[in-house]
């Protein structure tokens, strides 16, 4: 399989799929979008600015230094999840499920954390 696309929040497509440096990135699994199952998908340092992912399955994807600024993860599924160094300004979160997440260290400014399940996450040193 080749490299992976993103949809964004205003329906625009990003392909391939770039790492926070420019270069592209080395996820090759599923395309990113909307109710799409990425279970265990390797996404650290993945450049995911206004990525559309409301309704994913994100189950066990490490998103460590990840940019999601701006991403729409509304009722996402991300439970036991590695979120190290994430950068998740104004993210929507809304009813997402982080059970176990680990957000050490994830820059969470602005974020819209409304109904989200934060049972046993990782919180240190999240901003």
């Amino acid at each position: 399989m080749g490299a992976a696309s993103y949809q964004k929040t205003d329906g625009t497509i990003v392909d391939p799929i770039l790492d926070r440096y420019g270069d592209p990135h080395s996820y090759s699994g599923a395309d990113l979008e909307p109710d799409a199952d990425l279970t265990n998908a390797d996404l650290q340092w993945a450049d995911l600015r206004h990525a559309d992912l409301s309704h994913a399955n994100l189950r066990f994807a490490n998103l460590t230094g990840a940019n999601l600024n701006l991403a729409d993860l509304t009722r996402a599924d991300m439970v036991s999840k590695t979120m190290t160094g994430a950068y998740l300004q104004h993210v929507s979160l809304n009813h997402a499920d982080l059970t176990d997440a680990n957000l050490r260290q994830a820059n969470l400014h602005g974020a819209d954390l409304t109904s989200v399940d934060l049972h046993g996450a990782t919180l240190s040193w999240a901003t």
